[in-house]
């Protein structure tokens, strides 16, 4: 039995993008510490939290899906890797190490959040990394979803950082850098969605997969009680 398509796979997908749902950067929570009302232990707690899910653990958990997609697009994942192992600012594990240092968190706190994770950050990192080996149309959808938002999430916590937290600027020179790449980030994430998102059920099922991984961060920025 085939599906009907119910709009075309461009009206959904932006559909879906304006909702106040799928959107975790627009959770009071971290609404809160943009603006400057969230006092630096909450931020450390963030910080803690996200950890295991941009370095150690998660650093590369968006390349799973190279087991899935074509070869050209795998190496546009293998490019984005060789660059965060080639270039500093781009050191995934190095950068945010320095901004937990930065924020008041000891070596040895960092190491425990990286060895420990919590059990949104686990989550997030192990259901990105189902979709990516499941399907192609997946995990395309969840790098639309959740990869191409990256950018904006490090951005305003170098932001937030910088002006509420009295952060030097070298201690941020990887949320800036990641920051810097959304052009690049949307321009592949718009591609994998071109290529791999072609059928009804293949839409149906990308858009179930987005929202699980948002909603997957939205509760890992609310579970750290930052508002």
């Amino acid at each position: 039995m085939s599906m009907l398509e119910s709009a075309p796979r461009a009206e959904l997908l932006q559909r879906d993008d304006g909702e106040a749902w799928a959107d975790p950067l627009r959770a009071p929570s971290w609404r809160a510490l943009v603006e400057g009302r969230t006092p630096t232990s909450r931020v450390r707690r963030l910080v803690s939290a996200l950890l295991p899910v941009a370095a150690g653990p998660g650093r590369f958990m968006f390349a799973s899906r190279v087991s899935q997609i074509g070869p050209d697009d795998a190496m546009d994942v293998f490019n984005v890797m060789h660059r965060s192992l080639t270039v500093e600012a781009a050191d995934a594990d190095l950068g945010w190490r320095t901004v937990a240092i930065a924020i008041g968190l000891s070596d040895a706190e960092v190491d425990a959040a990286l060895r420990e994770p919590t059990a949104e950050a686990d989550d997030l990192v192990t259901v990105v990394r189902a979709f990516g080996y499941r399907s192609a149309h997946e995990g395309a959808a969840v790098a639309w979803a959740l990869e191409r938002r990256w950018p904006q999430l490090c951005g305003e916590l170098a932001g937030a950082l910088s002006a509420h937290h009295k952060v030097d600027e070298p201690a941020l020179a990887h949320l800036r850098d990641q920051s810097e790449q959304a052009g690049s980030v949307a321009d592949r994430c718009d591609r994998l969605v071109a290529r791999y998102l072609q059928e009804p059920w293949e839409v149906f099922e990308g858009r179930r997969a987005a929202r699980e991984v948002l909603w997957g961060l939205t509760a890992l920025l609310e579970s750290v009680d930052v508002g």
